[in-house]
């Protein structure tokens, strides 16, 4: 209820639950909504939002059990449901695009326990100037959708070197993240450095730890969360696997993002496989809020032994990326930085939500009789 007590001097409803190190106040809503679903500090998020991502492991399923036929946005749809259900009591938060989310009944199938972030972007950007640059642009509007999720995600991709795009994704997520905060939702915000024409993949990953730096400086502010990749320990390039750089050189970069980036991170996998995620994850652990992790936690799945339609799918699912969400989170639990670590203020209505302890359930027990 808007009352005098909460007005601020321009008629709007004051954001006095918490605030951030560089000012930015944090709503009531906002606050509220992450304290019920992570009164522990803990956000590890389930990342399930790649359409093209999608599109290509579905094709690859179909080619797997020979079945010639193109995945379509049904598929992607199928796929996400399937995967959903699986997911209460294994994350704090998951995250969808708009063909999940607005299915019906999905925030049942996912569980009221785990906060639901709505994808807010379109899957494919505005390739500018020979693809130097890409802007990002909605594929719904967060008024339109904000009653079927609790939070929103945003992703853009950045060349620091083209100034054009650069200046106008910023101004898009600015504009965005405006919309969110009135909306009172939490917004996730990515970015993602931009393969250049022409660029091999081991030209591109050298270039991560420099670019990840300048892209945390200036789109860090423009969310609650700033969700990232950090530099790669290896690529794979014509049949090879070519070595990037050292678990130090993951550390340092995410060190410099974490100074400074006004926001608490998360961590993404940015396509890369599960071997190199976890280490990159346990490199950063104590660094970040969470994980923010899909692909790596489940493509196999799409075409193991095992799989043969989809409910076999669907179990290969539950069997490859279920232990591999626990082993994260375990990690998450015991090192991630609370959600709330970046703020200097909190009323006292907001500190009775949270609990600076945290229930720890390791993945692994066993007694070895030492």
């Amino acid at each position: 209820m808007i009352t005098e007590k909460n007005l601020n001097k321009k008629g709007g409803v004051m954001s006095n639950f918490a605030k951030y190190r560089d000012g930015l106040e944090v709503s009531e809503n906002v606050f509220k909504t992450l304290a019920k679903f992570s009164p522990d500090g803990v956000m590890d998020v389930f990342a399930s939002d790649q359409h093209g991502s999608y599109i290509k492991l579905t094709n690859a399923f179909y080619k797997h059990i020979g079945v010639e036929k193109e995945a379509t946005d049904d598929d992607v749809r199928n796929v996400c449901r399937r995967f959903a259900k699986h997911l209460k009591g294994e994350v704090t938060a998951a995250l969808f695009n708009h063909l999940a989310y607005l299915s019906e009944g999905f925030k049942d199938l996912l569980g009221e326990d785990i906060l639901l972030i709505g994808r807010l972007e379109h899957t494919k950007a505005i390739e500018v100037d020979g693809g130097k640059g890409k802007l990002a642009r909605l594929a719904v509007e967060p008024e339109e959708v904000a009653d079927k999720v609790d939070g929103f995600k945003t992703l853009v991709y950045l060349n620091p070197d083209h100034k054009e795009s650069w200046e106008k994704n910023k101004e898009w997520l600015m504009d965005v993240f405006e919309r969110c905060k009135k909306l009172g939702k939490p917004l996730y915000n990515e970015t993602l450095y931009l393969q250049q024409p022409g660029e091999s993949n081991v030209e591109k990953a050298k270039k991560l730890p420099d670019v990840l730096i300048k892209m945390a400086e200036d789109f860090s502010p423009y969310g609650n969360f700033y969700k990232t990749q950090v530099p790669v320990l290896w690529v794979e390039e014509g049949g090879k696997i070519v070595k990037i750089c050292s678990p130090q050189t993951v550390r340092e970069t995410a060190i410099e993002m974490e100074k400074i980036s006004p926001r608490p991170l998360l961590l993404l996998s940015a396509a890369v496989d599960f071997e190199q995620y976890s280490v990159q994850y346990g490199s950063v652990c104590d660094l970040v809020s969470g994980p923010m992790c899909g692909r790596a936690y489940f493509k196999e799945a799409f075409t193991m032994e095992e799989t043969k339609d989809w409910d076999s799918l669907e179990n290969s699912f539950v069997k490859i990326a279920i232990p591999r969400i626990r082993q994260i989170r375990t990690l998450a639990k015991v090192m991630a930085k609370s959600w709330w670590y970046k703020f200097d203020w909190m009323s006292d209505e907001a500190k009775a939500l949270i609990k600076e302890s945290r229930e720890i359930k390791p993945g692994v027990k066993g007694d070895f009789g030492y």
